[in-house]
């Protein structure tokens, strides 16, 4: 990679947030705009069930040139994110959420260390969390760097990675443990990981989604079979 700048994708996944949505596209849209030259910022709404596209539609009219997509039904969170990856076409994919927790200014950490790292993770500080989803966020930590020897350092977070190791690496996974198995697969294949501090803000509208039954029960399920594949079958990463 050259000292230039790399070219970076915004993506922004929404699934009712009515409340935060324009802020954060408006404050993604400034950020991209003073800090990296050759960008794009693209918008998937997950079927929301309020008004959360006519706000994205209304932030539209301020920034021409942003792309916005929206599914037909809801497909959760993973999905989304695949999807969102699947539409970016910059060298990087800089991945924040639509709830506003997530400050779109910390790509302006990241940005500096893109020539010398394929993967930077956005670590939280201090995370918004209740007892109970602190115990899920360590649990999601550390048992992945015990079973696969790989700190994947804050795998709830949002990250900036290269778009070639999306492109290159394929996952099983269809939890949200898929974000933590193609860092794990990236990093046993060479690829370069580092981190900077976020401060996560309160979130202003929406509801969590991440510590469900159900979500949990995938990701455990996701994360027994890669470890499965990789470990004990030792299929190549």
């Amino acid at each position: 990679m050259t000292g230039r700048p790399a070219s970076v994708s915004l993506v922004i996944p929404a699934y009712n947030e009515e409340a935060a949505i324009e802020s954060v596209i408006d404050r993604a849209a400034a950020v991209l705009a003073r800090t990296v030259s050759d960008h794009e910022l693209i918008v998937l709404d997950d079927a929301s069930t309020d008004g959360t596209w006519a706000v994205i539609e209304r932030a539209r009219q301020r920034c021409p040139s942003m792309r916005t997509e929206r599914h037909a039904t809801n497909q959760g969170i993973a999905a989304t994110f695949e999807d969102l990856y699947r539409l970016a076409s910059k060298d990087f994919v800089f991945l924040i959420s639509g709830d506003g927790q997530f400050p779109p200014e910390t790509l302006e950490k990241c940005t500096p260390l893109l020539d010398r790292y394929d993967i930077i993770i956005c670590k939280r500080v201090v995370k918004q969390y209740t007892p109970y989803r602190h115990a899920i966020s360590f649990a999601f930590r550390w048992v992945p760097k015990l079973l696969f020897g790989v700190d994947a350092i804050d795998p709830g977070g949002i990250k900036c990675m290269k778009r070639e190791i999306i492109q290159q690496i394929p996952v099983q996974s269809t939890s949200v443990f898929v974000e933590s198995e193609r860092i794990i697969r990236a990093v046993k294949r060479g690829y370069r990981l580092t981190s900077v501090d976020m401060e996560q803000a309160p979130r202003i509208g929406g509801q969590a989604k991440g510590a469900r039954l159900s979500t949990l029960l995938g990701a455990v399920r996701d994360m027994t079979t890669c470890w499965w594949r990789l470990s004990v079958l030792r299929r190549p990463a």
